[in-house]
């Protein structure tokens, strides 16, 4: 290409650069506005209903059988049912999550309570499945729309359901609707707070 064909075409596409198309393209942000974005309170994304520590709805639960809930530290209630795939398939990761958490020095518990129609069906449900954690039942299965409205869900919310209750006694943050793996740094880092 010789030295006149360049310029012109230099020159060309300098004139197409000033057209008037004024668009910009917004830049990444910065690192301390990608660390600000990331501080944000954990519960906004995963909770269905959250309030800050000491200030949510008291722990109230309807009249249940089987053991009782721990008193202390963080509590972790996962709301279940033998016949809900979704709550079978995390029990074991909510296990894991626990283990993790107290490994790293979280004061947390979890407590599984069923809504299956009898407790026999849990108890054959567990010797069937061992490894399956000890659970507590709703003494009467047709309180669940009202165990869901008490949390601040929908009455008509789906099983499973996580509760985070604070060592207060107060429900720091309620979720319907089952976890997964990367769910982890989530609920711990509510549970740190």
């Amino acid at each position: 290409m010789n030295h006149a064909r360049t310029l012109a075409l230099v020159l060309a596409l300098a004139a197409v650069g000033c057209g008037e198309d004024t668009t910009v393209t917004p830049e990444a942000p910065s690192r301390v506005e990608a660390v600000a974005v990331r501080r944000e309170d954990p519960t906004a994304r995963f909770c269905d209903v959250a309030a800050p520590v000491g200030e949510g709805r008291a722990l109230s639960l309807p009249p249940i059988e089987g053991p009782a809930m721990p008193g202390e530290g963080w509590r972790w209630i996962n709301v279940w049912a033998t016949w809900c795939a979704p709550c079978i398939d995390e029990l074991p990761l909510l296990g894991t999550f626990r283990d993790r958490m107290q490994a790293e020095g979280a004061s947390v518990t979890t407590y599984f309570l069923s809504v299956d129609q009898s407790a026999d069906t849990v108890t054959h449900y567990r010797e069937s499945h061992p490894g399956l954690p000890e659970s507590a039942r709703l003494a009467d299965p047709t309180t669940l729309p009202t165990l869901m409205s008490s949390l601040g869900l929908d009455a008509g919310a789906t099983i499973p359901i996580h509760v985070l209750v604070d060592p207060s006694g107060h429900i720091r943050c309620a979720r319907s609707g089952s976890i997964t793996e990367r769910d982890y740094d989530t609920i711990r880092a509510i549970v740190s707070q």
